[in-house]
């Protein structure tokens, strides 16, 4: 079997067969569905149990609600395909996704660990494209370890930023079995960013990776309850550090520039959301009261190596372990009118 395409569900009933019709309707059929009902409690379990009713190449597992990183494992231990790709349920694929994998995956020189598409980011009334900030082509181990991993969490070559060189989406990559299996995310209380660990850890494995701008994938923005549309709006909670405890002790070994990256990516999740308090008109104050009660729930300052970040950043979460929560948000306020 070529493909295990694993669906994490939960309380997506109105968009879910949309999603599983997509995935049957490939034009390339050699491939299993892996519905992981993560104890939903609507119709999904039940539209699941009638999809897989109706075609032999669907498993459903019913479990008890973990969160998504926990769905997606459960999935990935059940998977038996040579490659592994995940869909949101409130998502759907475009008819040919599997075949143009299947295409590269032989048209291969060298067997494959990984491969990148793109997708259309689907809005109300229009679309926008989500793509690989990075050329089109094969990366070898080198190619990688030169191009790809030095800069995959955060550029530093455009400042403080986290990194558009691979969007760490689950859904716009197929990932082989075997390194998907060895390198899932075990940490299962991370609740946010919960595609970093996932697919940057197995990207760090790999030793070559097929890397294109082919849209395959229709990610939907309509759905203002899901994870992904709350999270837009988020707050310092103890999964950010769960997250960054995680990156460090996984991700530092893989990459010589991970360490700082870790520890900058850190320090971005506080100043971002710090920023985000600002940009919904919290007032200073307000905002400083926000982040303090976010510093103290979720211990991230703790975990961050101030006097080796970048002047500016450095000066903010000095600032924060300080105590000196007013200031520090004065500061992300002129930065956020500047911008």
């Amino acid at each position: 079997m070529k493909f295990s395409v694993i669906v994490p569900i939960y309380r997506v009933e109105q968009y879910v067969k949309k999603c599983l019709d997509s995935i049957l309707a490939q034009t390339y059929q050699d491939f299993e569905v892996i519905l992981v009902d993560d104890g939903s409690d609507d119709l999904c379990p039940q539209i699941c149990d009638e999809y897989a009713a109706s075609d032999t190449r669907i498993q459903v597992i019913h479990k008890a609600n973990g969160g998504l990183i926990s769905a997606r494992n459960a999935g990935v231990l059940a998977a038996r395909g040579d490659y592994i790709i995940y869909a949101d349920p409130d998502d759907w694929t475009a008819p040919n996704m599997l075949q143009f994998i299947a295409d590269r995956l032989a048209e291969s020189p060298v067997p494959l660990d990984m491969v990148m598409f793109a997708a259309y980011n689907v809005f109300a009334d229009h679309m926008t494209e989500t793509i690989n900030h990075t050329p089109d082509g094969l990366y070898d181990r080198a190619r990688l370890e030169k191009e790809i991993f030095p800069y995959l969490l955060m550029d530093k070559r455009k400042g403080f930023q986290a990194s558009e060189v691979i969007h760490a989406h689950t859904w716009n990559k197929a990932c082989r079995r075997e390194l998907q299996q060895a390198y899932y995310c075990r940490e299962e209380r991370i609740k946010m960013f919960t595609d970093i660990p996932l697919t940057y850890e197995c990207l760090l494995h790999c030793q070559n990776v097929y890397i294109c701008n082919e849209k395959l994938y229709y990610y939907n923005k309509t759905n203002s309850t899901s994870i992904r549309a709350v999270g837009k709006q988020f707050f310092l909670t103890r999964g950010f550090y769960y997250l960054t405890s995680y990156l460090k002790e996984h991700f530092t070994p893989l990459a010589p520039s991970m360490k700082q990256q870790v520890n900058e990516y850190a320090a971005s999740l506080i100043i971002r959301t710090a920023m985000a308090d600002i940009e919904e008109g919290s007032s200073v104050c307000k905002a400083a009261k926000h982040v303090r009660n976010g510093l103290n729930d979720s211990e991230l300052l703790s975990l961050i190596d101030w006097k080796s970040l970048p002047l500016n950043p450095r000066i903010l979460i000095l600032l924060f372990r300080l105590h000196m929560d007013v200031p520090a948000m004065m500061l992300c306020s002129l930065k956020v009118k500047k911008e």
